[in-house]
């Protein structure tokens, strides 16, 4: 009798979740004329941006950009026609100092408010207290070897809830874990051919495996710690004119674990739902206005509105949820 009874429960419980992760993913839909809400053409000025890299958004819904040639971290409230300088020079003035950057390429924040970029040019991590715009150097130098001491053209980050920061340390073609304090990274992946890899962020609901964007191969892999090679990769869409990825730049989860991917050289955003290995298209760009070309980066706001990071315009573009 109780084993019936536990049958039945696992049956109702497999049902259920079942069901929501089908529904999650295909009740999601956005409006494919979007709303630009941050840069205007590319330039230095405080509206606009040139050649941005990475997109972020906080509980507020504010933007943090970062303005990859302009050598800064633009801070962008939501309505605002300008943004604010909130790592880097103004005017963008690059270099190695505290207050300095040269083009910084992904940022994140932890749950203490800190900001941490991505300094590509400088080959370091740089954390920022909130408020503050002298940056403290918490991974790597302003060398570029092969020591865990040092990162070469580091392209990505991720952060867990204990402050453990994860860097796609591209020039070295490998993946390193840094914890808080420490004076060098420990090594977690480690592959020649991660040598033109740039997004990556943690699997959901695993503590020891990433999703990566390999543009070298035009295909998001799947890599567990520690690994000699690849879980598996992500690369078919279900599109008859185009059915694989083209430089895929940048990738963002949605809270069911959705993966989404910047498509950049097919000018559309792709999702992966939970589970599959096939791709949907969700936007694209259909000489549209605003523009949808070259997406290099992806957010979600509290309302899971989507954005996304126009390299080839210098512009945000958001997509609101219908």
């Amino acid at each position: 009798m109780h084993e019936d009874l536990l049958t039945i429960f696992v049956c109702i419980y497999l049902a259920i979740t079942t069901t929501t992760a089908f529904n999650s993913c295909n009740s999601l839909r956005w409006n494919q004329t979007g709303q630009i809400v941050a840069g205007t053409t590319p330039g230095s000025n405080a509206n606009q941006l040139k050649n941005p890299t990475c997109l972020y958004i906080d509980n507020n819904n504010t933007l943090y950009i970062c303005d990859h040639d302009n050598n800064r971290v633009q801070k962008w409230i939501q309505g605002a026609t300008t943004g604010v300088t909130v790592a880097g020079d103004s005017t963008g003035t690059q270099g190695s100092t505290s207050t300095l950057l040269k083009t910084p390429i992904d940022l994140t924040f932890d749950e203490n408010g800190f900001m941490y970029v991505v300094d590509n040019g400088n080959n370091r991590l740089q954390r920022f207290a909130s408020g503050s715009t002298s940056g403290t150097t918490v991974a790597g130098t302003t060398a570029s070897t092969n020591a865990l001491t040092d990162l070469k053209q580091p392209t990505a980050i991720d952060i867990d809830n204990t402050s453990n920061l994860y860097i796609l340390d591209m020039g070295n073609t490998r993946l390193v874990e840094w914890t808080p304090n420490a004076t060098n990274g420990t090594l977690l992946i480690s592959d020649s051919s991660l040598n033109n890899v740039y997004g990556m962020i943690r699997v959901p609901y695993s503590s020891n495996q990433v999703y990566m964007c390999d543009q070298g191969s035009n295909k998001i892999r799947v890599w567990t710690f520690g690994a000699s090679s690849q879980n598996m990769s992500l690369q078919t869409v279900n599109d008859s004119q185009h059915n694989t990825l083209n430089n895929p730049t940048g990738i963002v989860l949605d809270p069911y674990g959705n993966l989404y991917v910047a498509d950049r050289d097919n000018d559309r955003i792709v999702m992966y739902c939970v589970n599959s290995t096939v791709g949907i298209v969700v936007a694209e760009d259909n000489n549209s206005v605003p523009s949808l070309k070259k997406p290099v980066a992806l957010a979600f706001d509290s309302d899971l509105n989507l954005y996304l990071l126009s390299t080839n315009n210098g512009q945000v573009v958001k997509l609101p949820r219908i």
